[in-house]
Formats: C-alpha cells, structure tokens, sequence
C-alpha cells in the first residue's frame, strides 16, 4: 500500500484472508467476544445457504490496520473473524474423531495437519503447539490459545468469564451443528466443506488503513451497523496505549474508563463525549471526534485529565436526561423542567447545562432551565426554525462558561439572545399552530401547551400534564360528523380541526360519553360544568372558523407571557 493513501480495499475471500501467512491481532485493549447463539445461528444459515446454491456470500467489509509486512490489527471484524475461526476449529475437531475412531487414520491426520496449518497456524518443532494465525485481546486469547487451539475442555466451565463461556458455546454450538450435517464418517467432504465453502464461498470487503486515523475515518464513512460501539472501542484502545508502560497507571485508567462506561452506555458514549467536546472545546460533528481528541491528548497525564472531566461530567450528561434522576431528589423545580425539555424534544441545550450544572448557583442553575424551556418552546416547538445554528450558539455559550471562572447566569442569556423569538413574531407563528393529535409527539406537546395555558388562566392551579386525567377534547370534532358541516365546510374543516384555538381540556368522562360528536351548543352545555377554567369559559354563541381563530389569537397572547424570558 503506497504511503500516504488513506485505505486499500479489495475484495477477498477466507481462503485469502488466513492463507497468506498474515497475522491478524486484535488490538490489546478491544472489547471482548460477545456474539451469542442469534449470530452464531445467522452465520451458519448463511454458510448453509452458501453450500447449497454455491454462490458466494458477502459478510461484510472488515477493517485491518497495517503494522508491519506480515502483522494487522483488526480494527473492525473481531467477532466474525473469532467465530469463522471457531468454526474452522470445530470441522477440525471432526475430522480428527474420525482419526481417533479408526476411520482413514492416516489420511484424516493428515488431512487436520493440512487444515490446522493453512488456516490456524503453524506447529512450532520445539514446543509442537501451533503458532496462531489469529490473536484475541487480553481477556480472551489465554483461552483461545491454551484451549480452543488445543481442543481441551475447560477444566471449569462455570469458572469462565462471560466472553470465555460465549466462546465455549459457540464451539459446542458449532461442533453440534457439524454433527448434524456431516453424517457420513467422510473426512474428505468434512476438508471440503471447510475449503471450498467455508473458506472459498465467505467473501468480505478488505479495508487496510496506515493508522487508527483513518481507521475512524473509514468507520464514519462506512456508516455500517455498530459503528458507535467499534469506535469506542478504539479510542479507548488509543487512550489505554498511552498508559499501557505503566500497570499501575493502565489499571486504574482501565478502571476509570468502565466507571464512565457503566455510568453512560457503550451506544450513548458517543453522543456524550460529542456533548462533552461541543461544551469545553469547540463545535465538532461525530465525523471528527476521535481526531478532536488525538489533537489535545498526548500523554499519560492528558488521559488522566480527560477522564477525569468525563467521569464528573457523565453523571451531569446523565441527569440532564432523566427526570428521576437522583441529582434533583427534593428539588420538584428542577425536576419537572428536566421531564419538560424531554417533551419538547430538544437536545441542543444540553451541552450547556452539563457545564450550568458545575458553574452556577442552584438559583441561577434554575433560572436557566427555565430560560432554556422558553427559548426551545419558541423557537423549536412553535417557529419550527431550522436547528442548525442553536448548537453553534449553545456551545459558544457553554465555552464561554467553561473557561470562566464564576458562572454568570445573565451573560449565558445574553450569548442565547440570538436565539430567542421576539413576542411579535412568536404571537404571529402561534396563531397558525396545529397540534396533530393523532401523532403521539404533538399530542404530548398540545397537552403540554393547554395545561400551562390553564395554569395561567386559572391563576397558578397547576395540574401536571402527565399525570392528570384531562383529555384533549376537539370543539370541532375529529370526526366531522354531518351535523358540524354546514358550520365548516370540508376544506375548512382540515384547516382548523387541530389548530390550538379548537382544542380544550375536558374530563375524560365527559369527552368520551357526554361530548363526543355533539353540536356545538350541547357541547357548550357540558363545557359549563368542566373543572378546567380555559374551557368552562368558553361562551361563543356558535363555532365557526373565525372563532378559532379568535380563540387562537387570545391563547396566542397567553402563551407570550408564559414562555418568556426576562432580559
């Protein structure tokens, strides 16, 4: 591969791959097998259905990091290169009972001999144990080694680690299956199907990349199944290299990073360490994460210093997206605002508030949610605007916080002023809102929007949208029922059937039994007895498209005073 190019790709198949006395190693620090019996029975259908149609089968591109001429690492194929391996072990393993049977003794050996050596490795004449072609991480090539290369048992099963157990079941997975197909006692169809199945017909996509670089570049393009978990796995592989001199520093390094791991989630460790990078440094997409992080950590002390901000910050990331979480226990404010921004489905904000969380006073902490909740339900939820530069914003302001010494609540709102829809154009945009009622999200944001509004209207009394029994009753009904259409005709009827102004509150006896489908003055009947201010004071004489819109200009100037911020 010339210098300097980013990959070589080319198409190959197993026979190619283990037959040209490479050495593949899986870097030291990668995660430990974990494929279970939904791939393990996968794999093998795929192999049977190659065996029996003898067209060949894709299984993916694989990624190899060139170290020397003859050595790569697999950045990426781990698991199914272990497993093919497993497999190959198990028609190994076949062949040679028929040996230790008595059946073609000599031709069997030699047959095992030939197979372990263009597939598994070569025996060394000292020690006669087979030099292996494929090297497991630090968890699992002792086993791999010492037993499956071997074809001993366990001397404890129960005594194995989890990836060691997986690795024990797929043999004994594969060695079943293998019984099962190859019932003849016929060593040559056994090497066969190991030859010119197995090794012949199982294709993959070879990518060799120069260094781990480009290894995520190529992940990100790739954009395959699993991406997030492969690239996690190499940058802690990365930050593990630049202690592994030291067993006391790589220890507790290793031991920090499952804390953080634990706390966040192998799929979500991304996302977060993206939040991370977004609040302290600089606006960054998901593409360029791991070179962000090889530009600013060199050395043992920069691994150090960054987990230690992502181990402080991953319980802040953590309870930013769960209401419950135990950081607001006691503070009800807290909490429900945290179990709002998640109804509002905005994400932007929260770089910022892991960074709010450490820097402010809990009044100013508190202020800010708030603020942030006015701003999303403006400018998201209501204005609908593109979304592009609110992170560019957030993180400026989170940067700006981060580097601070003191937190500043007012200079946070100022940096998100940009953001912020005046009351003129937020009334305009809220007088054309529709609530689709039918779509659970906008169900939830309309519940969200009316009891607020409620609070408002009935002076403070709150009820919680999540969990009061109110439902959304339409003044003009879902159904369009015959006698509603002389008052809207059909093209009006979709304009304004789930516009905010024809939705009210209504108890949920009232709305399925008494309301319904009625006309609009037996509807205005029930209305009168109904616990929800906004809606026992509806009195319109009748309800026409001008009194929704009425209606909807009156909440319109509601909502300005309650989502606002006060400069």
């Amino acid at each position: 591969m010339a210098t300097g190019h980013l990959l070589d790709t080319k198409t190959v198949n197993l026979n190619e791959i283990l037959g040209n006395g490479k050495i593949y190693k899986v870097p030291q620090f990668q995660r430990d097998y974990s494929w279970g019996q939904d791939n393990w029975e996968d794999l093998w259908n795929d192999i049977g259905l190659a065996s029996d149609t003898k067209n060949a089968h894709y299984m993916g591109s694989v990624v190899l990091q060139s170290t020397t001429g003859k050595e790569y690492l697999i950045i990426d194929g781990q698991q199914r290169f272990t497993t093919l391996s497993i497999i190959i072990l198990a028609v190994i393993d076949a062949i040679q009972q028929l040996s230790k049977n008595n059946i073609e003794v000599e031709e069997n050996e030699e047959r095992s001999n030939i197979l372990m050596r263009q597939y598994i490795g070569q025996k060394d004449p000292s020690s006669l144990r087979y030099s292996s072609k494929l090297f497991l991480n630090e968890n699992n090539d002792g086993f791999y080694q010492t037993r499956l290369l071997t074809f001993k048992d366990p001397i404890n099963v129960r005594k194995l680690s989890d990836s060691e157990s997986l690795m024990w079941q797929a043999c004994q997975f594969f060695k079943q299956r293998i019984s099962e197909k190859f019932k003849t006692n016929d060593g040559g169809e056994l090497a066969a199907f190991l030859s010119n199945v197995v090794g012949e017909l199982m294709m993959f996509i070879q990518i060799t990349v120069e260094d781990e670089l480009n290894a995520y570049t190529v992940f990100e393009t790739l954009n395959s199944r699993g991406v997030e978990l492969t690239s996690t796995d190499l940058l802690k592989n990365f930050l593990f290299s630049l202690v592994a001199k030291s067993e006391t520093d790589l220890k507790q390094v290793k031991t920090q990073w499952k804390k953080i791991i634990d706390t966040i989630g192998l799929k979500e460790f991304p996302v977060f360490l993206r939040y991370f990078l977004v609040a302290t440094r600089k606006q960054i997409t998901k593409e360029y994460l791991f070179k962000e992080v090889k530009n600013f950590v060199k050395t043992g002390q920069d691994v150090f210093d960054l987990l230690d901000h992502l181990e402080f910050y991953a319980y802040n990331y953590m309870a930013l997206g769960n209401a419950d979480d135990e950081l607001w226990r006691g503070d009800k404010e807290n909490r429900n605002a945290i179990a709002i921004l998640k109804t509002l489905r905005v994400t932007q904000w929260k770089p910022l508030a892991m960074v709010a969380a450490e820097k402010l006073e809990s009044s100013d902490f508190k202020r800010l949610l708030q603020s942030i909740i006015s701003l999303s339900y403006r400018y998201n939820v209501i204005a609908k605007l593109q979304t592009n530069e609110m992170e560019k914003v957030y993180s400026k302001s989170a940067i700006n916080l981060f580097r601070s010494e003191t937190g500043n609540v007012a200079n946070i709102l100022s940096d998100l002023r940009v953001l912020y829809v005046n009351d003129e154009d937020f009334k305009n945009y809220f007088s054309l809102k529709q609530f689709n009622t039918n779509n659970s999200t906008d169900k939830k944001l309309a519940r969200y929007t009316l009891y607020k509004i409620e609070a408002q209207e009935d002076g403070g009394n709150a009820y919680d949208f999540e969990t009061d029994n109110g439902t959304i009753e339409h003044i003009l009904p879902e159904s369009y029922p015959e006698s509603w259409q002389n008052a809207f005709m059909e093209e009006e009827y979709e304009r304004n059937v789930y516009l905010l102004g024809n939705l009210t509150l209504l108890e949920v006896s009232k709305n399925n039994i008494d309301a319904a489908n009625r006309t609009f003055e037996e509807k205005k009947i029930i209305y009168q007895t109904s616990k929800y201010v906004m809606t026992n004071s509806i009195s319109d004489l009748h309800w026409k498209p001008q009194n929704v819109r009425s209606r909807q200009a009156h909440l319109a100037k509601i909502a300005t005073s309650i989502w606002k911020i006060q400069y």
